[in-house]
């Protein structure tokens, strides 16, 4: 690194406190940094969550007489550093009429793989050559941040040509490349909270992967992205609570006290406003602001509206406590679980009379509810009341078992034949019809569930040519409820039947298959649409039946009459529950 650029990168880093800077060597001309982000007030890196650590890539130009591999190294490099946002630094990696052309904000793709230069040209005499990019397709990143798996292999060629002596990529790639580990240091994934469309209080998840710039760090980063708005996906179903236009100013700390200082677009907020605005903030920081007070000024007034995160834990998109109540039944009733002793019968009729009924969804808003198959002829519903009785909200002789949204919904599918899929929801026992595309009706919709924040639901299909599991996003105007955005999350098998579907928390689907070596139960993150790389499948010891899921809670209906729970700390099964006990449940999901 030329001695005036080392000097500028040192003087760059002055505001960090501890930073080392690490040389990278080779053909990529660059160099990582570690640091902790932009100071954001005079406190102790170390302890302040704020400053979470990144490694920064700070790209160089081409070398003079730099070979084509080593062109396109350098060029990949450059593409991965997050300090030059307008990708200055990547374009003198091209010809001129390239650089106008490129448009890496279209889209990012990621990859695993290696360059392959042409060693049998003789460059020397060339002014044109190529330099291909060979390896594995893993992902691509759109210019919203939703991430979407990719599969299959790389082939990318780069076409350089010589201008004056030196060469230039003449044909980049319409996009910006980037490899696994570029996006691991990089990228951070975010969740944003948006209030729903309807007026209701609680927050819906939006999940975006994001570059951290370092001239902004992490939590400036999330609430910029945050203001930009929901992603398509779901942006029909929610509606941000911050007013148009604003922007954000800076975020600092003062003490214990997060200060973000927006635009003036926030004085117009109307009060019962203000609250989701504030739910939003802190819940889109997350662990960023645990344990801190927060403060929202304008414009860098003196002193602003000051608020706990934990004021705000009544928007949770999870709706349940961190202690979930579980249910289960036995001989012919729904049970509550409880840790000493045997469960108790929940008042009404699902605990009070042995009745003909299975499928239990619970719901706990008020009032607190179960619904259930009845008589095979539809959805029915009790209070849990004592001396409550079924009442039928859906009838259909082929319905799916029930699932609960936390608007105090019960939501059912209908099997109208072997090709054709109804789906309806109901409230006070009023039933109306789902419009619902064709990616979702033309099949048997064997499980319908509701997310906990109300806003998807994922279904198991079956199609006659095998099972799979789709997820589209719900979107109520007035009276109409219809499903949007349907996409394939897991695409059938002949070698695997999906048998069972729990949400686990607003953005994870737990997913209960059968493959040839036995059953599989695994996590699998919605709006990614993959399982989780850091890992696999949960452990079974025993034949599962069916599943339920809570945030950091799984319950299941095993062999031989009995109900287990799933320790993840332990990675180990323990019994709740036997002697005939099936269908375990969690409210909602």
């Amino acid at each position: 690194m030329p001695t005036e650029r080392r000097g500028a990168v040192t003087r760059r880093l002055a505001a960090f406190a501890g930073v080392v800077l690490v040389l990278a060597g080779g053909g990529t001309g660059c160099a990582t940094v570690p640091t902790s982000g932009p100071r954001l007030a005079q406190v102790d890196k170390s302890k302040d969550t704020l400053s979470e650590p990144y490694v920064r890539i700070i790209a160089e130009p081409p070398k003079q007489g730099a070979s084509p591999d080593d062109i396109v190294k350098g060029f990949q490099a450059a593409m991965a550093s997050f300090d030059d946002a307008e990708l200055r630094m990547a374009k003198q990696y091209l010809t001129p009429g390239a650089a106008q052309r490129w448009n890496p904000r279209r889209q990012t793709r990621v990859y695993e793989g290696k360059i392959e230069p042409d060693r049998t040209q003789d460059l020397e005499h060339a002014t044109r050559t190529t330099v291909t990019l060979k390896g594995t397709k893993v992902a691509t990143i759109d210019s919203e941040g939703r991430y979407t798996p990719a599969t299959g292999a790389l082939v990318e060629p780069f076409t350089l040509v010589k201008v004056g002596a030196e060469w230039r990529i003449d044909i980049p790639p319409d996009a910006r490349l980037l490899s696994s580990d570029d996006v691991r240091r990089a990228y951070r994934r975010v969740d944003l909270y948006y209030p729903p469309a309807i007026p209701a209080t609680g927050l819906v998840a939006d999940r975006v992967w994001v570059p951290i710039e370092p001239s902004r760090g992490v939590p400036e980063t999330r609430v910029r992205r945050l203001l930009a708005g929901p992603t398509s996906s779901i942006a029909s179903a929610v509606r941000s609570a911050f007013p148009a236009g604003t922007d954000l100013n800076r975020i600092t700390v003062e003490g214990d006290t997060v200060v973000v200082d927006f635009t003036s677009q926030v004085d117009t907020v109307s009060t019962d406003r203000l609250d989701a605005i504030k739910a939003q903030l802190v819940w889109t920081l997350g662990d960023l602001v645990t344990g801190r007070t927060v403060e929202i000024r304008v414009n860098g007034s003196g002193s602003g509206v000051r608020f706990r995160p934990a004021d705000y834990h009544a928007y949770d998109p999870n709706v349940l406590s961190s202690s979930p109540q579980a249910y289960y039944m036995q001989g012919g009733r729904l049970l509550q679980y409880k840790e000493k002793g045997a469960g108790t019968p929940v008042p009404g009729a699902a605990g009070e009379q042995a009745g003909k009924f299975t499928e239990p969804a619970v719901l706990t808003q008020y009032p607190v509810s179960v619904a259930a198959l009845v008589n095979g002829d539809g959805v029915y519903v009790a209070p849990m009341t004592p001396g409550s009785a079924w009442q039928r909200w859906i009838a259909g002789r082929n319905m799916s078992p029930p699932s609960w949204d936390r608007y105090g919904a019960v939501w059912s599918a209908e099997k109208v034949s072997a090709h054709e899929s109804r789906v309806w929801t109901a409230i006070g026992g009023q039933p109306r019809r789902v419009e619902i595309s064709e990616e979702l009706s033309y099949g048997r919709i064997i499980k319908l569930r509701v997310s906990r924040d109300g806003a998807r639901v994922a279904a198991i299909l079956d199609d006659g040519l095998g099972t799979s599991v789709r997820v589209g996003t719900i979107l109520r105007l007035g009276e109409q409820v219809r499903i949007d955005d349907v996409r394939t999350l897991i695409d059938s098998r002949d070698d695997q039947q999906i048998e069972d579907i729990a949400w686990q928390d607003a953005t994870d689907l737990l997913v209960l298959s059968k493959v040839k070596s036995g059953q599989e139960l695994t996590p699998w993150s919605v709006m990614e649409g993959r399982t989780d790389p850091d890992a696999g499948p949960i452990k079974l010891d025993s034949k599962i039946e069916s599943i339920a899921a809570a945030p950091d809670h799984v319950i299941a209906a095993a062999d031989e009459g009995q109900v287990i729970s799933y320790s993840t700390d332990k990675q180990a099964w323990n019994q709740l529950a036997k002697d005939g006990a099936t269908n375990p449940v969690y409210p909602l999901g």
